[in-house]
Protein backbone atom coordinates (compact mmCIF):
# COMPACT_ATOMS: atom_id res chain seq x y z
CA UNK A 1 0.00 0.00 0.00
CA UNK A 2 1.84 3.17 -1.03
CA UNK A 3 0.44 6.83 -0.74
CA UNK A 4 0.11 7.02 -4.44
CA UNK A 5 -2.35 3.62 -4.50
CA UNK A 6 -4.87 5.28 -2.03
CA UNK A 7 -4.66 8.40 -3.93
CA UNK A 8 -5.71 7.31 -6.95
CA UNK A 9 -8.30 4.57 -5.67
CA UNK A 10 -9.72 7.67 -3.78
CA UNK A 11 -10.05 9.16 -7.33
CA UNK A 12 -11.17 6.56 -9.00
CA UNK A 13 -13.73 5.57 -5.96
CA UNK A 14 -15.80 9.14 -6.31
CA UNK A 15 -15.00 9.81 -9.94
CA UNK A 16 -16.64 5.84 -10.42
CA UNK A 17 -19.32 6.37 -7.71
CA UNK A 18 -20.15 10.11 -9.06
CA UNK A 19 -20.91 7.65 -12.66
CA UNK A 20 -22.55 4.77 -11.41
CA UNK A 21 -24.69 6.59 -9.48
CA UNK A 22 -25.39 10.40 -11.44
CA UNK A 23 -24.12 9.36 -14.84
CA UNK A 24 -27.14 10.31 -16.97
CA UNK A 25 -28.10 13.33 -14.95
CA UNK A 26 -24.43 15.08 -14.88
CA UNK A 27 -23.52 13.25 -18.24
CA UNK A 28 -22.19 16.28 -20.03
CA UNK A 29 -20.36 17.15 -17.41
CA UNK A 30 -18.97 14.02 -16.07
CA UNK A 31 -18.45 12.61 -19.70
CA UNK A 32 -15.63 15.89 -20.72
CA UNK A 33 -13.54 14.51 -17.84
CA UNK A 34 -14.43 10.92 -18.04
CA UNK A 35 -13.17 10.95 -22.21
CA UNK A 36 -10.05 13.18 -21.44
CA UNK A 37 -8.58 10.66 -18.80
CA UNK A 38 -9.22 7.33 -21.06
CA UNK A 39 -7.90 9.17 -23.76
CA UNK A 40 -4.88 10.38 -22.52
CA UNK A 41 -4.14 6.80 -21.13
CA UNK A 42 -4.94 5.39 -24.04
CA UNK A 43 -2.48 7.30 -25.90
CA UNK A 44 0.21 7.45 -23.76
CA UNK A 45 -0.42 3.45 -22.88
CA UNK A 46 -0.41 3.10 -26.95
CA UNK A 47 3.37 4.94 -26.95
CA UNK A 48 4.97 3.17 -24.06
CA UNK A 49 4.08 -0.08 -25.59
CA UNK A 50 4.88 0.66 -29.02
CA UNK A 51 8.22 2.66 -28.64
CA UNK A 52 9.29 1.47 -25.27
CA UNK A 53 10.38 3.92 -21.98
CA UNK A 54 12.87 5.85 -23.43
CA UNK A 55 13.16 9.41 -22.74
CA UNK A 56 11.87 10.83 -26.01
CA UNK A 57 9.22 8.53 -26.67
CA UNK A 58 7.80 9.65 -22.83
CA UNK A 59 8.06 12.97 -23.76
CA UNK A 60 6.42 12.29 -26.57
CA UNK A 61 3.85 10.21 -25.28
CA UNK A 62 2.71 12.71 -22.68
CA UNK A 63 2.08 15.28 -25.44
CA UNK A 64 0.45 13.10 -27.44
CA UNK A 65 -2.05 11.62 -24.45
CA UNK A 66 -2.73 15.48 -23.42
CA UNK A 67 -3.67 16.25 -27.45
CA UNK A 68 -5.31 13.38 -27.46
CA UNK A 69 -7.48 13.46 -23.98
CA UNK A 70 -8.27 17.36 -24.77
CA UNK A 71 -9.41 16.23 -28.24
CA UNK A 72 -11.76 13.54 -26.82
CA UNK A 73 -13.03 15.89 -24.22
CA UNK A 74 -13.94 18.67 -26.48
CA UNK A 75 -15.69 16.43 -29.12
CA UNK A 76 -17.89 14.43 -26.72
CA UNK A 77 -18.58 17.99 -25.13
CA UNK A 78 -19.73 19.21 -28.61
CA UNK A 79 -21.40 16.29 -29.73
CA UNK A 80 -24.10 14.78 -27.67
CA UNK A 81 -23.91 11.42 -29.61
CA UNK A 82 -19.97 11.44 -29.78
CA UNK A 83 -19.78 11.55 -26.37
CA UNK A 84 -22.36 8.33 -26.19
CA UNK A 85 -20.08 7.03 -28.58
CA UNK A 86 -16.84 7.22 -26.69
CA UNK A 87 -18.66 6.21 -23.48
CA UNK A 88 -19.14 2.94 -24.84
CA UNK A 89 -15.67 2.66 -26.77
CA UNK A 90 -13.71 3.16 -23.70
CA UNK A 91 -16.20 0.79 -21.56
CA UNK A 92 -14.75 -1.72 -24.41
CA UNK A 93 -11.87 -0.64 -24.10
CA UNK A 94 -11.37 -1.55 -20.51
CA UNK A 95 -13.10 -5.07 -20.99
CA UNK A 96 -10.74 -5.69 -23.62
CA UNK A 97 -7.68 -4.96 -21.26
CA UNK A 98 -9.53 -6.86 -18.61
CA UNK A 99 -10.01 -9.87 -20.69
CA UNK A 100 -6.28 -9.78 -21.76
CA UNK A 101 -5.35 -9.90 -18.26
CA UNK A 102 -7.64 -12.50 -17.30
CA UNK A 103 -5.80 -14.82 -19.98
CA UNK A 104 -2.12 -13.78 -18.30
CA UNK A 105 -1.17 -11.13 -20.99
CA UNK A 106 -1.91 -8.14 -20.08
CA UNK A 107 0.07 -4.49 -20.06
CA UNK A 108 1.23 -5.38 -23.41
CA UNK A 109 0.94 -3.96 -27.04
CA UNK A 110 -0.83 -6.94 -28.33
CA UNK A 111 -3.18 -6.43 -25.44
CA UNK A 112 -3.35 -2.92 -26.02
CA UNK A 113 -4.53 -3.65 -29.81
CA UNK A 114 -7.10 -6.29 -28.74
CA UNK A 115 -8.37 -3.74 -26.50
CA UNK A 116 -8.87 -1.05 -29.48
CA UNK A 117 -11.01 -4.17 -31.20
CA UNK A 118 -13.12 -4.61 -28.08
CA UNK A 119 -13.71 -0.54 -28.16
CA UNK A 120 -14.41 -0.22 -31.71
CA UNK A 121 -17.09 -2.92 -31.22
CA UNK A 122 -18.45 -1.69 -28.57
CA UNK A 123 -18.79 1.75 -30.30
CA UNK A 124 -20.07 -0.08 -33.04
CA UNK A 125 -23.05 -1.67 -31.04
CA UNK A 126 -23.61 1.72 -29.69
CA UNK A 127 -24.36 3.32 -32.98
CA UNK A 128 -26.09 0.03 -34.46
CA UNK A 129 -28.72 0.46 -31.12
CA UNK A 130 -29.59 3.82 -31.01
CA UNK A 131 -31.00 4.35 -27.68
CA UNK A 132 -28.41 6.67 -25.97
CA UNK A 133 -30.60 7.20 -22.92
CA UNK A 134 -30.21 3.41 -22.02
CA UNK A 135 -26.70 3.26 -23.27
CA UNK A 136 -25.61 6.12 -20.81
CA UNK A 137 -27.55 4.92 -17.64
CA UNK A 138 -25.90 1.26 -18.31
CA UNK A 139 -22.62 2.67 -19.44
CA UNK A 140 -21.81 4.83 -16.81
CA UNK A 141 -23.51 2.63 -14.33
CA UNK A 142 -21.35 -0.72 -14.64
CA UNK A 143 -18.11 1.46 -16.25
CA UNK A 144 -18.31 3.56 -12.64
CA UNK A 145 -18.90 0.52 -10.85
CA UNK A 146 -15.82 -1.33 -11.65
CA UNK A 147 -13.97 1.88 -11.38
CA UNK A 148 -15.24 1.69 -7.67
CA UNK A 149 -14.03 -1.59 -6.81
CA UNK A 150 -10.95 -0.83 -8.35
CA UNK A 151 -10.58 2.33 -6.22
CA UNK A 152 -11.40 -0.62 -3.23
CA UNK A 153 -8.40 -2.46 -4.32
CA UNK A 154 -5.69 0.21 -4.62
CA UNK A 155 -6.63 1.62 -0.96
CA UNK A 156 -6.23 -1.77 0.49
CA UNK A 157 -3.57 -2.39 -1.21
CA UNK A 158 -4.51 -5.67 -2.80
CA UNK A 159 -3.16 -4.64 -6.24
CA UNK A 160 0.03 -2.15 -7.11
CA UNK A 161 -0.60 0.95 -9.26
CA UNK A 162 0.77 -0.74 -12.00
CA UNK A 163 -2.03 -2.62 -11.93
CA UNK A 164 -3.82 0.05 -13.83
CA UNK A 165 -2.46 -1.07 -17.18
CA UNK A 166 -4.57 -3.32 -16.97
CA UNK A 167 -7.64 -1.28 -17.14
CA UNK A 168 -10.19 -0.52 -14.30
CA UNK A 169 -11.60 -4.10 -15.08
CA UNK A 170 -8.43 -5.94 -15.23
CA UNK A 171 -6.31 -4.18 -12.86
CA UNK A 172 -7.51 -6.74 -10.03
CA UNK A 173 -7.86 -10.14 -12.07
CA UNK A 174 -4.79 -11.00 -10.14
CA UNK A 175 -5.83 -10.74 -6.97
CA UNK A 176 -7.17 -14.11 -5.06
CA UNK A 177 -10.33 -11.66 -4.19
CA UNK A 178 -10.75 -11.04 -8.13
CA UNK A 179 -14.38 -12.70 -8.47
CA UNK A 180 -15.52 -10.94 -5.10
CA UNK A 181 -14.53 -7.89 -6.47
CA UNK A 182 -16.46 -8.76 -9.93
CA UNK A 183 -19.61 -10.00 -8.18
CA UNK A 184 -19.79 -7.01 -6.19
CA UNK A 185 -18.93 -4.60 -9.60
CA UNK A 186 -21.43 -6.34 -11.35
CA UNK A 187 -24.12 -5.67 -8.66
CA UNK A 188 -23.19 -2.55 -7.90
CA UNK A 189 -23.85 -1.96 -11.66
CA UNK A 190 -27.19 -3.04 -11.21
CA UNK A 191 -28.28 -1.04 -8.43
CA UNK A 192 -26.58 2.18 -10.47
CA UNK A 193 -28.84 1.04 -13.33
CA UNK A 194 -31.59 1.00 -10.80
CA UNK A 195 -31.08 4.25 -9.51
CA UNK A 196 -30.25 5.92 -12.21
CA UNK A 197 -33.54 5.28 -14.13
CA UNK A 198 -35.92 5.66 -11.42
CA UNK A 199 -34.15 8.95 -10.87
CA UNK A 200 -34.27 10.31 -14.60
CA UNK A 201 -38.40 9.07 -14.69
CA UNK A 202 -38.70 11.34 -11.39
CA UNK A 203 -36.90 14.19 -12.90
CA UNK A 204 -39.01 13.43 -16.14
CA UNK A 205 -42.10 13.52 -13.80
CA UNK A 206 -41.23 16.82 -12.21
CA UNK A 207 -40.72 18.90 -15.33
CA UNK A 208 -43.50 17.38 -16.97
CA UNK A 209 -45.63 18.31 -14.13
CA UNK A 210 -44.08 21.99 -14.25
CA UNK A 211 -44.56 22.14 -17.87
CA UNK A 212 -48.49 21.95 -17.20
CA UNK A 213 -48.69 23.77 -14.12
CA UNK A 214 -46.18 26.51 -15.00
CA UNK A 215 -47.69 29.06 -11.49
CA UNK A 216 -46.56 26.00 -9.48
CA UNK A 217 -42.75 25.90 -10.67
Amino acid sequence: MTLEGIFLGLLALVVGAAFCFMGFRFFLILLPIWAFFMGFVFAVNGMHYIFGDGFLSTAIGLFIGLFVGVFFAIISYLYYWVAVVLLGASVGYSLGLGFMAFLGNGGGLFAWMVAIVFAAVAAGIVVILRVPRYLVIILTAFGGAFAVTTGVALILGRVPKEALDSGTVGAYVTDNLSVLYIIVAIILGFIGTSYQGRETQRMESIAMESYRNPGMA
